[in-house]
């Protein structure tokens, strides 16, 4: 949700300094007009966020953005994330997920990142370029804005790909760059703010498009790309904070 280099700087004070700062949203945006589905509460308009300062975005009380909240309604009425006994794999393990997911007596749940220590305790270290995992080991695998992070994007869908069961299914989210049709990616462009310019942050390594779920289906997956907004008056839209067009990628094996 937030750079780990933002993260790291403030060290043991970011928790602090983030309750603080979500206790003043949430008397600043009181009021019942829109409802975050992650955590029932009502707010005038969500809160801004992001370098753009885009509108009606942040929960001030679970955090959640735009595709938590499309994507939290998604798992609980278009999967069998909570009706099957079900082995997780998540990777970068989005909070407002992590909540849920180790609560769900159905769910065998494994939250894993490279920069583990950055999650909920309890996530653990893993790197999906390097791993020893068994193929076919999980029956669904959750990895959202990762892949952007990643030079070897390939390498680390072909191996996610070899990890989720014949028959298993995954959410792989990306931003996409609605501007153009084709993933914009220059390994000659290293200066950090000449990356944030051109690929969103200066973390990021490439600005996927609508090709996406075609490097998706390179890799092995089945994909649909599923406008589950569409299902949502203008309205609701506004009501659940989606981004109204915002597809979810839902991969099958």
């Amino acid at each position: 949700m937030l750079s780990t280099k933002f993260k790291e700087s403030l060290g043991p004070l970011f928790p602090v300094a983030n309750k603080i700062k979500l206790f003043y949203l949430r008397l600043k945006y009181k009021g019942d007009i829109v409802l975050c589905p992650c955590c029932k509460s009502t707010f005038k308009e969500f809160a801004p966020f992001g370098g753009d300062r885009r509108r009606n975005s942040r929960c001030p009380k679970c955090e959640s953005l735009e595709r938590h909240r499309l994507l939290w309604l998604y798992f609980e009425n278009k999967t069998n994330l909570y009706k099957a006994p079900l082995k997780v794999l998540h990777v970068a393990p989005e909070t407002v997920f992590f909540n849920l997911f180790k609560k769900q007596k159905n769910i065998d749940y494994h939250p894993g990142d490279i920069y583990n220590n950055l999650y909920p305790k309890g996530t653990v270290y893993l790197d999906i370029l390097n791993h020893n995992l068994p193929d076919n080991s999980f029956d669904v695998i959750i990895c959202n804005h990762v892949f952007q992070y990643i030079e070897e994007d390939k390498k680390a869908m072909q191996n996610i790909y070899k990890l989720m069961k014949p028959g298993g299914w995954g959410i792989m989210q990306v931003p996409i760059n609605t501007q153009s049709t084709i993933t914009h990616e220059d390994s000659s462009i290293t200066d950090p703010l000449e990356r944030e310019k051109i690929f969103g942050l200066k973390e990021h390594v490439r600005y996927y498009s609508y090709d996406y779920a075609d490097k998706l289906r390179d890799a092995g997956f089945t994909v649909k790309v599923d406008d589950y907004t569409a299902a949502f008056s203008a309205e609701d839209n506004y009501k659940y904070g989606f981004w109204e067009g915002d597809a979810v990628y839902y991969c099958t094996k």
